[in-house]
């Protein structure tokens, strides 16, 4: 799975709101997101097509302003 596949998977529950505009995020700012390193992952900023190693212990949204996931 890739972080991109990851985002899209835990947006259909948790419903991130855009940055961009008004409502929930799109597929399509969520892979930004991964491009702009604005994600990172078991304490590791990661590309959207990059795959993910499992377990998933930490995650954070925008790291210079953490939005903490998990």
């Amino acid at each position: 799975m890739t972080a991109w596949e990851l985002l899209r998977d835990l947006n259909t529950v948790c419903h991130f709101m855009s940055r961009e505009r008004t409502g929930r995020a799109t597929n399509s700012e969520l892979k930004r997101w991964c491009q702009n390193k604005a994600v990172s992952i078991n304490g590791k900023r990661v590309r959207f097509d990059e795959e993910i190693e499992f377990p998933v212990t930490e995650m954070f949204l925008f790291p210079k302003h953490r939005v903490t996931l998990i």
